[in-house]
């Protein structure tokens, strides 16, 4: 698991973060359009903040379950695009995370295009997961305010709901943060919970809330999803907005 930590300017009275996932660059599918308008937001606001969540290629070879012979590009094209995209954003991305997608070529070839990306947009790179802690604000006694986030790219969920999200909770097994983010299933949706946890030291029970995020695709309604029968589902990204004065996570979609 990696860690970064990000300390950000304590005039943020609040942070926007913007899960991105699931952009499947060279499927003829691909919204770019919907992107575009993400990304004009997000440049429009200095206290917005991007994690690339993987399968932002669709990277398709001769033996992955994509069609090789529907793309509109091939992978080295689709990374070239990728750049080009991310480029006007790219001081604003917290961290790069691998997709299965991207993962094919790694497999194959050893080449991980997510790392290149992410060296060439000069962003933090990780291939499984990763756990950021991010400073910003100011809370009453003067000291910025803190959150961590657990990302990932996600696994599995199958074709209902219930499965989707019971693989996304799951996150909250592997370590305590304040927000878990996962993709891979196209489906957007978001939940919280509580976690009480022991103060030994001021003998007292802390309550914490877990906000859970499932980011969404960047696909209109076709092709593999059709193919096998998918549902459809809202398109683009939810918005997560992250209190600089106190402890308070709210999640839009």
């Amino acid at each position: 698991m990696n860690f970064k930590e990000v300390t950000l300017s304590q005039d943020f009275s609040e942070l926007y973060i913007i899960p991105i996932s699931d952009l499947h660059l060279g499927d003829p599918h691909c919204d770019l359009d919907k992107f575009f308008k993400y990304r004009k937001w997000i440049e429009e606001r200095p206290n917005a903040f991007v994690i690339l969540n993987g399968d932002i290629m669709n990277a398709a070879i001769k033996d992955s379950v994509s069609d090789l012979y529907n793309e509109e590009m091939n992978p080295n094209e689709q990374l070239k695009l990728a750049v080009k995209l991310f480029t006007p954003i790219k001081d604003r991305i917290l961290m790069i995370v691998e997709g299965n997608h991207e993962r094919r070529i790694a497999k194959n070839t050893s080449i991980c295009v997510s790392e290149i990306l992410a060296s060439q947009l000069g962003c933090s790179f990780a291939p499984e997961g990763a756990l950021i802690k991010v400073r910003f604000g100011k809370r009453r006694n003067e000291k910025e305010q803190v959150y961590t986030i657990y990302c990932t790219h996600g696994f599995g969920g199958g074709k209902k709901p219930g499965g989707k999200v019971n693989n996304l909770q799951s996150l909250g097994n592997i370590v305590l943060a304040d927000i878990y983010i996962a993709s891979h299933t196209h489906f957007m949706t978001g939940f919280q919970d509580i976690y009480f946890v022991p103060d030994l030291r001021n003998n007292k029970i802390t309550e914490v809330k877990r906000t859970y995020v499932s980011s969404g695709a960047f696909l209109k309604y076709g092709g593999y999803g059709e193919y096998h029968g998918f549902s459809p589902a809202k398109t683009g990204s939810p918005r997560l907005r992250l209190d600089g004065t106190k402890k308070d996570v709210h999640l839009s979609i």
